[in-house]
């Protein structure tokens, strides 16, 4: 379960996110919308606990799974020692065969992150998400830069994903509303 209750971050004097309450229950997807520079990233940040909020609270039941189009991979390691580096980190068992097989990048294991596409890194991403079953999954325009092949798989994790727990995604594409259950517009 996700819960916040008048959430809000500021930079200076400017609040990227104000107001914001939602309930979500195990198993719904919140579709997060508005235009560029509504808060939607910074939202995420804050239910993910990477930032701190301004105002507001944050209640999260269960682990969290993160992933975004600016979080950094290492250009120097392969997929497989991401995953594994991860899982160490996290104190799981390391599955990334089966995680890079999930993601369609079992070809690329032994490759480094550096030489990967930006659709690959997105891939490589979501497999470290998921990586440690999270109940709480959030996704930050998990489609961007992903062909049809990608899209699916995301369709894919976000459908077994709603059994384990809840997901919250923020986009703009429009494809993607259909993993929505409910829908939060930002800035509008």
């Amino acid at each position: 379960m996700i819960c916040c209750r008048g959430l809000g971050k500021r930079y200076g004097s400017r609040w990227a996110v104000r107001r914001v309450d939602i309930e979500l229950p195990r198993g719904e997807c919140l579709l997060v919308t508005g235009p560029n520079g509504a808060g939607k990233s910074t939202l995420l940040r804050l239910l993910a606990g990477l930032e701190a909020p301004t105002e507001g609270e944050v209640t999260l039941s269960g682990a969290v799974g993160f992933t975004s189009p600016d979080l950094a991979v290492y250009p120097n390691l392969t997929a497989r020692e991401h995953l594994r580096f991860a899982a160490t980190l996290r104190r799981v068992e390391p599955q990334e065969s089966a995680l890079l097989q999930r993601v369609g990048l079992q070809e690329h294991a032994e490759n480094p992150a550096g030489a990967f596409s930006t659709g690959m890194r997105s891939r490589l991403r979501l497999a470290l998400a998921i990586q440690h079953q999270p109940s709480v999954l959030l996704l930050d325009e998990p489609t961007v830069s992903l062909d049809d092949e990608g899209r699916e798989i995301v369709r894919q994790i976000i459908e077994e994903q709603r059994v384990r727990g809840c997901i919250v995604l923020a986009t703009n594409a429009d494809k993607d509303r259909q993993f929505g259950d409910w829908e939060v517009r930002l800035g509008a």
